[in-house]
């Protein structure tokens, strides 16, 4: 928060590993439905990373500065690194 302005979205380098099967993952705004895009594609085995930008849940509501990370099948890890943010 710069000046008491909240962030509105958020710039990710998002990484899986440890993956189980071929999927895909996608980010998206904590109040919002899934867009039924992704964001990272895998086959069994790999670690892939992209840079992500994602709008933050709006304030006022209960998701409020949150996201959600969807996984299609199979298990994975997640790493997410903030790497900076829009206000």
């Amino acid at each position: 928060m710069t000046a008491g302005v909240p962030p509105t979205a958020v710039v990710l380098n998002v990484t899986v590993t440890d993956t189980t099967g071929p999927s895909y993952l996608t980010v998206y705004p904590g109040d919002a439905a899934w867009p039924g895009t992704s964001d990272l594609n895998w086959v069994p085995g790999e670690t892939v990373p992209n840079l992500v930008v994602v709008r933050l849940g709006r304030s006022g509501t209960s998701a409020a500065g949150t996201i959600n990370i969807y996984n299609h099948i199979g298990s994975t890890s997640v790493v997410v690194d903030i790497v900076g943010w829009y206000q």
